[in-house]
């Protein structure tokens, strides 16, 4: 594997400062693996090529990176954040896990595969359509003939309906907005501390058909979508596994369309 910087890619936000400063104020990137990670990691074990050779993108702390190591597979990590990717380095080392992790942005890096799996988690929908487009491309190329790539999608009707909530972590504050012209969620953060010092990431939502229709031109098409959770405001609880129709994400699990045999599916 080889990775060298390329042009510079510019989306309308910070990613770098804003999950630097998500970590300081959560501390989320710092935590063990844990169930959750193992459940995403579980996907790759059931999604995946013969090559069992993982790209992660967008790695945070490493913890899925781990997990998905822990199940056999060699698994190079990209993270944008250099204090993420230190911390990824330290869990991947305390494990004792295959993990190779490459810091810098996965939009603009060099990266030769082949890849039985290449994952996304929690954070697609960077940029513009022609941006997701262009990473899709990339993720292409990225993977063997018989690879499949797992993409967390942010669904447009959770975060719609969502929009204006408030969420409070003891001093720390987090709001949901929703842009409807161009279907993006926008997630603010900020501390009661310092509440001028907000930061805030604005990820673009498809609803399956909106899906298809962005990966058609690249080759690529979904093979099976895999409901998320959601978490129910009126009862103040997290539900794991939800239909498709009210989660907050989906993983949708994407193949070359020259592979497709079949209908477009939902698990």
């Amino acid at each position: 594997m080889k990775a060298q910087a390329m042009d510079d890619h510019s989306p309308e936000w910070d990613p770098r400062s804003f999950y630097d400063r998500q970590d300081e104020l959560t501390g989320a990137y710092a935590d063990e693996v844990s169930d959750y990670h193992r459940s995403k990691a579980a996907l790759v074990g059931r999604h995946h090529g013969r090559t069992r050779h993982v790209l992660e993108l967008g790695a945070g702390g490493g913890q899925v990176a781990v997990a998905t190591a822990e199940l056999g597979f060699v698994v190079d990590a990209v993270e944008l954040v250099p204090r993420l990717a230190a911390r990824a380095r330290e869990l991947a080392a305390t494990h004792a896990a295959r993990v190779n992790v490459i810091e810098g942005d996965f939009y603009t890096l060099t990266i030769t595969g082949p890849y039985g799996a290449v994952t996304y988690w929690d954070g697609f929908g960077i940029g513009t359509d022609g941006d997701q487009q262009a990473l899709l491309r990339r993720i292409r190329e990225w993977l063997a003939g018989d690879g499949r790539a797992l993409i967390d999608i942010y669904a447009p009707w959770y975060w719609e309906r969502v929009a204006g909530r408030e969420e409070t972590f003891g001093t720390v504050r987090r709001r949901y907005e929703f842009d409807t012209q161009t279907r993006t969620m926008i997630d603010t953060w900020w501390s009661d501390d310092a509440p001028q010092e907000q930061v805030s990431q604005r990820l673009r939502c498809y609803a399956p058909d909106d899906l298809r229709l962005l990966l058609e031109p690249v080759g690529l098409t979904a093979e099976v979508l895999l409901p998320g959770g959601a978490y129910d405001y009126q009862r103040a609880i997290y539900q794991e596994k939800v239909p498709l129709e009210e989660a907050m994400s989906y993983t949708a699990v994407i193949v070359r369309a020259s592979r497709y045999r079949s209908t477009n599916g939902v698990e």
